[in-house]
């Protein structure tokens, strides 16, 4: 190969990595600027897809949140007694301060939510007596009357009550209502644990301020209205759904704090008695007069029972002691009648006659005293 043809093969090469450099260069340069096209469009769009992706990620963390909570109210359950005692409700105070901790925590002094609620019906002697007699015992008992509602018919005085009273208070107001002068009375209570409930709020609440404080850290960058409105939709969301946990927060410790109380106190009017009375006919006083008697009698033969079966060991003691005396007695008394008999019989006829001419002719002894 000739010098010419060396120097002309060079000259080739050389321009083909001229080109392939050329080439490498400007594809490196397109690719920069997409890059930086790219990336102002994905900084532009951080906060609304940021935004979505806090509201997707809130709900894992809620459902995870509740888990948990829910997890350590079992936990506390079975670790802790519940108490069925109406007063118990006054320690639940600080069940706030051990809720407020972290849920992977469980504190062993955990406080049950229970809601107390009490049903009475107390018929009364003189209703407004009575009624005065119960607004003094709800104040001291410090509590107050949510409710009333006043009633009158021809039959009847009442009222119907709906009383809040510190839980701790709860036994002690039924024992107060005890005392109020009344004719007949019935009570009942009962008690709701809304221990697992009050948890699960606790739980969502946490999550919920969590996604809160991420959508306002987002909203303080977002630069496009489009994502401000969007940010703002859902931070409004947020803020709702806490307020009304927090209203039901609220609302069971209020509930369990103050016990409930229905009361219906009513007075039966002297007119309803003896209209009463008025409309029994002739069969419902026969059929009275002869349940009388059945309980007359019926009270007596209880009674005879009672009065034998109290003098049955008497009579056994007097059986055990005069039995064998009046045995002993007779046996003594045939003796000496058989011994007299036989003394009459071995005395000479004269001497018996001339000692006792009455026992040989006793019908003589009465003609002489004719």
């Amino acid at each position: 190969m000739t010098n010419a043809e060396k120097s002309t093969e060079r000259r080739q090469t050389n321009r083909k990595w001229m080109a392939a450099c050329f080439g490498l260069i400007l594809m490196a340069w397109l690719l920069a600027g997409c890059s930086a096209a790219n990336g102002n469009q994905n900084s532009a769009g951080d906060a609304g897809n940021g935004a979505k992706a806090v509201m997707a990620t809130s709900d894992d963390a809620s459902a995870s949140e509740e888990a948990k909570s829910s997890s350590n109210a079992n936990t506390a359950t079975s670790d802790t007694a519940a108490s069925s005692e109406p007063g118990a409700p006054a320690a639940n105070s600080g069940a706030g301060a051990a809720l407020g901790e972290s849920s992977g925590d469980t504190d062993p002094s955990f406080d049950r939510k229970i809601v107390y609620k009490g049903n009475v019906t107390l018929e009364v002697k003189a209703y407004d007596t009575a009624q005065t007699a119960l607004r003094n015992l709800i104040h001291l008992s410090g509590g107050y009357l949510l409710k009333f509602a006043d009633q009158k018919t021809a039959v009847e005085r009442g009222g119907t009550f709906t009383i809040k009273i510190p839980a701790s208070g709860f036994d002690g107001f039924l024992s107060g209502l005890e005392k109020i002068e009344h004719l007949s009375m019935q009570s009942s209570a009962q008690g709701t644990d809304v221990t697992e409930e009050y948890v699960d709020m606790q739980a969502r609440l946490k999550a919920r301020q969590v996604v809160e404080a991420r959508l306002l850290d987002f909203m303080a960058k977002a630069t496009k209205t489009a994502d401000l409105l969007q940010i703002s939709t859902q931070l409004g969301d947020v803020q709702t759904e806490i307020e009304r946990i927090k209203g039901r927060i609220r609302y069971l410790d209020n509930n369990v704090a103050y016990s409930t109380i229905d009361l219906r106190m009513y007075e039966v009017t002297e007119a309803a008695v003896t209209k009463n009375e008025a409309n029994r006919g002739f069969a419902d006083r026969i059929a009275d007069a002869v349940s009388g008697s059945a309980e007359v009698m019926y009270a007596f033969l209880q009674g005879l029972i009672v009065v034998l079966a109290g003098a049955l060991p008497v009579v056994a003691v007097i059986a055990v002691i005069g039995i064998p005396s009046y045995a002993v007695y007779r046996s003594s008394s045939r003796k000496h009648a058989a011994e007299r008999r036989l003394a009459r019989e071995s005395l000479p006829l004269p001497q018996a006659v001339e000692a006792s001419p009455a026992e040989e002719d006793p019908d003589a002894d009465r003609e002489t005293d004719k």
